[in-house]
């Protein structure tokens, strides 16, 4: 039988193994892959989108006026600006919105 460990047990070796390493830090790099999952999920959705539609990356390309190989790393979650996601999607016939939320307000903003 495997031993589990708790989160919090989990966290506490992880700042004994890394005392260096501040808050700041730790914040940090828990907010960049927050951004790297949710461009992974986005870039996935726009393939997803694209196969339904029939279309090849090239295809895409070609109406988004990008090659062959950026369509291919934007599905791969490589994204790099806003704009490149909003031309992408509007390419397929979708759009994307975006919004803050702030505790239990939510704004729409783009």
């Amino acid at each position: 039988m495997s031993e589990h460990s708790s989160w919090a047990e989990v966290k506490r070796r992880m700042r004994a193994a890394a005392p260096e390493t501040t808050d700041v830090e730790r914040e940090g790099r828990k907010q960049a892959a927050r951004t790297a999952t949710e461009a992974y999920v986005l870039g996935h959705h726009l393939r997803v989108i694209r196969e339904e539609q029939g279309l090849t990356q090239a295809q895409v390309a070609k109406s988004v006026g990008i090659s062959q190989a950026r369509v291919s790393q934007i599905e791969r979650g490589e994204i790099h600006n806003l704009e490149s996601m909003r031309t992408y999607a509007a390419a397929l016939g979708a759009r994307i919105k975006v919004s803050i939320e702030y505790g239990d307000r939510t704004a729409g903003v783009a």
